[in-house]
């Protein structure tokens, strides 16, 4: 995936803001390859950020691996109880 495939991502979630401010971290670090749209939605549903251009990329980046570690063991199998 590439730069403009993430910024499409981002912007399709509603974290363009936030891609703007930190969108050349995220492409350094390879955040790419650890998340996908639905990830990312579900997290835009969740998460606030209405102070981007203030936030830290390591903030956001903490914020973004709770949510995926919550979101992959939270998931119950079908017929739990």
């Amino acid at each position: 995936m590439g730069e403009k495939d993430l910024q499409d991502m981002f912007e399709w979630a509603g974290l363009s803001d936030v891609y703007e401010q930190h969108g050349y971290k995220m492409w350094l670090s390879g955040l790419e390859d650890n998340i996908d749209t639905e990830l990312l939605d579900h997290f835009s549903d969740a998460y606030s950020f209405e102070s981007a251009e203030t936030m830290y990329y390591d903030e956001f980046l903490f914020h973004l691996r709770i949510f995926k570690n919550i979101r992959k063991n939270n998931e119950l199998p079908p017929r739990f109880w």
